[in-house]
């Protein structure tokens, strides 16, 4: 018996890997309406967590300067095992007092546990679903492989997503990597950076000035374990991007084992 339980340690890794490539295959980009770079905790068994993000564009790109929308997402978070979650979302689109429903993404997602010992917190997310053209009404199936890396050292945590975004409709793969640095300047605070990026076709990218490349400052709040608080203001840095945006989610957690 032990000798199947020493395999088994040591074959863990190896079915980690497998479980990933399995979540790719089933892999939507990420919508402008939820601008997140994602940590590799999953939500603890027996919880759920109900978040609003709001994203409003002050200033559009350079084409569209006066392109202004309000996108709203629900997500709707429950843990199903220690290391194992599983999203929904909700998208809206607000333009001139009119709202919209846009879509809707499921999200599985897996973390490598913690008993691993691992010098990187590692998980796979990955959603799929459909997103609706808000001036042509066409529906657009699609998917996203996120992998997520993210280190905690000291009062600096680091978090990278190099994510692919997948459109069955366009039968395209593009690029988007996402970037997290924050720094706990007070025990229930912290301050740094988020940078958003999309390069275009992983094996032919657009040139710069058709990428979309963002940095926000952003603040997050931990005034309470039961909630989360996430604010920032962006500027786009090429001529695709938009030129100025400001986005904001707020979050609750329910446990449902406990009081």
């Amino acid at each position: 018996m032990l000798n199947y339980k020493a395999k088994f340690s040591r074959l863990r890794p190896s079915l980690f890997i497998f479980g990933l490539l399995l979540f790719s295959l089933l892999a939507k980009a990420q919508d402008a309406g939820e601008i997140q770079v994602y940590g590799s905790s999953t939500t603890p068994k027996y919880m759920t967590i109900i978040e609003l993000h709001s994203n409003y564009t002050f200033k559009g790109p350079k084409s569209n300067e006066e392109y202004h929308p309000l996108l709203e997402t629900i997500e709707i978070t429950t843990g199903i095992s220690k290391d194992f979650e599983f999203g929904f979302y909700i998208f809206t689109y607000n333009n001139n007092g009119k709202l919209q429903y846009t879509g809707t993404n499921i999200r599985p997602r897996i973390k490598a546990p913690d008993t691993w010992n691992w010098p990187l917190g590692v998980s796979l997310s990955s959603e799929i679903g459909f997103a609706i053209d808000p001036m042509s009404n066409q529906k657009d199936w699609g998917a996203e492989i996120r992998p997520i890396f993210d280190k905690t050292i000291g009062k600096n945590y680091i978090s990278f997503n190099p994510n692919v975004g997948i459109s069955f409709t366009n039968k395209e793969y593009l690029f988007e990597p996402n970037f997290k640095y924050a720094y706990a300047s007070y025990p229930k605070a912290s301050m740094g950076f988020e940078y958003y990026g999309n390069t275009g076709k992983i094996f032919n990218p657009n040139k710069i000035s058709q990428q979309e490349h963002a940095f926000y400052f952003v603040v997050d709040l931990f005034l309470h374990p039961l909630y989360e608080f996430n604010f920032g203001i962006g500027k786009g840095l090429t001529e695709n991007s938009n030129g100025l945006n400001v986005k904001c989610y707020v979050g609750r957690r329910i446990n449902w084992k406990h009081k």
